[in-house]
């Protein structure tokens, strides 16, 4: 096989080939919702966690899944058995699986009823562009607050993972037109932290750990592991609000997410955070992430980052 494989309703294809329909509810309506895994060491980790995620999304999204999560847990489990052959042995990828609505009946009609009912399942694999994010470990992100507000609850409920993005995707376009290297801190309609277009939000004070409240985030898989190695560190934890002056005093910002795990944040708007450089109970936590899952995740981003951006010269 020299091709990566994805898996598109029943079948496993080749990669360039899974191609989803102009009828798709996922591009008509965006009516689709997502998880994205990684690997370590071409294993795929907490993967039940985002699949009771995803279950869960499709549940509030009214739609009925085509294929049980045991049966969806078996076509990744496939898909990264075939397609990390294809790597070398300390790369590793990242999977995305989505399901959409199925087709738009108006665009079908009458006769294409049961094809329109059924919905669309992908999964899909990619190598992690550890390029993308490797530098950044060590010199930390700028965050800027967005002027775009996160999803509001009597709307679509923001703790679910859909495809419907673009508020996201407008937020960080806003904040790098004068930014290019900043990224988007998105904040609730009462002031306070919400999150990052990507991921979670922390702050460091002494011997806590502090995260926004739920009511306007998506609270992420990799939230829960540095909730696990907070208390695995002695460390307390606590979901509060956070405003823009607790950022400035906290001893240090953090992100989490599923490709980077976690990651540093030293420049919030227009100052520093933590002298400028990433903090102690980062390295810590980062130390202790590698350590649970077998990968020096720094090590391995560094590497591969570097590899890959040569590549492209």
């Amino acid at each position: 096989m020299s091709e990566a494989q994805a898996y598109l309703n029943g079948n496993f294809i080749p990669d360039s080939e899974a191609k989803l329909s102009v009828t798709d509810l996922g591009i008509v309506y965006g009516a689709s919702v997502t998880e994205m895994v990684r690997t370590f060491q071409h294993r795929l980790f907490l993967l039940d966690d985002h699949l009771e995620r995803l279950f869960s999304a499709l549940d509030y999204a009214c739609i009925e899944p085509p294929v049980s999560q045991a049966e969806l847990k078996q076509v990744c489990e496939t898909l990264v058995e075939r397609n990390a052959a294809l790597l070398p042995d300390q790369h590793d990828l990242g999977l995305t699986v989505f399901i959409t609505a199925g087709h738009n009946l108006p665009y079908l009609g009458l006769a294409e009823l049961k094809t329109c009912q059924t919905p669309t399942v992908c999964v899909h694999t990619f190598p992690l562009a550890f390029e993308l994010w490797d530098r950044k470990y060590a010199v930390g992100q700028h965050l800027i607050r967005s002027e775009v507000q996160p999803l509001n609850a009597a709307i679509f409920n923001p703790g679910v993972k859909s495809r419907s993005r673009i508020h996201l995707y407008r937020a960080d376009k806003l904040v790098r037109r004068n930014n290019p290297e900043a990224s988007a801190l998105l904040f609730d309609p009462a002031g306070y932290v919400a999150e990052t277009t990507i991921g979670n939000f922390f702050l460091v004070q002494g011997n806590q750990i502090l995260s926004p409240r739920p009511e306007y985030i998506l609270g992420g898989i990799s939230q829960r592991m540095v909730i696990r190695l907070a208390k695995q560190l002695g460390m307390d934890y606590q979901e509060t609000d956070i405003s823009p002056n607790m950022i400035l005093e906290a001893d240090e910002a953090l992100t989490s997410s599923t490709a980077y795990c976690l990651m540093p944040v030293t420049r919030f708007e227009d100052n520093q955070l933590s002298e400028g450089i990433p903090g102690p109970v980062y390295w810590k936590l980062l130390t202790a992430w590698s350590q649970a899952v077998g990968v020096d995740i720094l090590q391995q981003a560094q590497e591969i980052g570097t590899a890959r951006r040569q590549a492209c010269l």
